[in-house]
């Protein structure tokens, strides 16, 4: 069997999942390297996992290692960087997301893929891979509940990882980039559409230490396609009940929606009431999701194809959250140029 050769760029939180991920899950892909800023942690990394190479440096890495493609999974700002390293390198190349920071990042990026043809490059947007919102997605499209009206997106992270929000948050790009950026995407896949106007509001409601990086705990995004559809992003990072993610469509032949992230369909009921046991964190809610979108993106790679979610999606989502983080820092609405 022929397999294709990855390197991951940074081992930490969900980039050491994806390369277990690739070393034990996958059978058509081999960890042939990891690389991670901190030396010992990518020693470490290697050693857990197989990988023959480990490196500081992901520069020398794309140099020395003997390697089809990367996976780069290091913290947002320097994900530009990386990409248009890889690209250099001519790699098949999975990114998490955001791809970019900045329009100039974004462009650099489009520049850069030009550049390296006939390579898969795959953004990793994982909700587009679970199989509830892909059955979603198939109903959708096969026209079961009608012509699209309205779809709502929700993400509420759980409060207690306050700690890792401030030590992340400085490089993460903020609550539209770094959270809200999935719900834009999938709004985005769901309508069939661009969006067209947009309105969001916001703020600290009790994270004050967000200040220190101008970045906000709750917001409420409004907007509208060019094909009408009406679309709602909820984020919060103080989800009291685990990590509460779903998705509503609203058609005009009935609703859809994809699950809650409840670890059962068990309700139990006593003397506090009803309740459902929620999943804890995004890494057990969309467990298999990361591990589909991977496989998907090796089965591309070895056979010279495109993801189908590449960098103009992730571009797509990129531009909703600066027309987000514009309409909240100016207090207007926002309209596609």
């Amino acid at each position: 069997m022929k397999k294709l050769r990855i390197g991951c760029i940074g081992v930490g939180r969900l980039g050491y999942q994806h390369a277990e991920n690739v070393a034990y899950r996958i059978p058509n892909a081999e960890l042939a390297a990891v690389c991670d800023i901190n030396m010992d942690r990518a020693e470490e990394a290697a050693r857990q996992l197989g990988a023959a190479e480990y490196y500081g440096d992901y520069n020398e890495m794309l140099e020395k290692s003997d390697i089809d493609a990367v996976m780069i999974t290091n913290t947002s700002s320097e994900h530009c960087a990386c990409i248009k390293a890889a690209c250099a390198a001519n790699k098949h190349i999975y990114c998490e997301k955001p791809t970019g920071l900045t329009i100039e990042e974004l462009d650099e990026i489009d520049k850069a893929v030009e550049t390296n043809p006939g390579r898969t490059i795959q953004v990793g947007f994982m909700r587009r891979f679970d199989r509830s919102y892909q059955d979603a997605k198939r109903r959708v499209d096969s026209g079961d509940i009608g012509k699209i009206i309205k779809i709502r997106s929700i993400t509420r992270d759980p409060a207690c990882q306050r700690e890792d929000y401030v030590r992340f948050g400085p490089g993460a790009g903020g609550m539209f980039f770094d959270m809200s950026v999935h719900d834009f995407d999938l709004v985005r896949w769901f309508a069939g559409g661009e969006v067209k106007s947009m309105y969001a509001i916001g703020g600290i409601y009790e994270f004050t230490e967000f200040e220190a990086f101008n970045d906000i705990d709750n917001c409420s995004v409004l907007m509208q396609f060019d094909n009408g559809v009406m679309a709602e992003v909820e984020g919060s990072k103080q989800g009291v009940c685990g990590y509460d993610v779903w998705m509503e469509i609203v058609g005009t032949k009935g609703t859809l929606l994809v699950n809650s992230g409840t670890t059962s369909y068990v309700t139990q009921k006593d003397e506090y009431g009803m309740r459902n046991e929620c999943q804890p964190w995004f890494r057990e809610r969309f467990e298999e999701a990361y591990l589909r979108e991977v496989a998907a993106f090796v089965d591309k790679a070895l056979a010279g194809e495109a993801s189908g979610v590449d960098t103009d999606d992730a571009r797509k989502a990129v531009e909703m959250a600066f027309m987000a983080q514009k309409s909240y820092d100016d207090g207007k609405i926002m309209c596609a140029q």
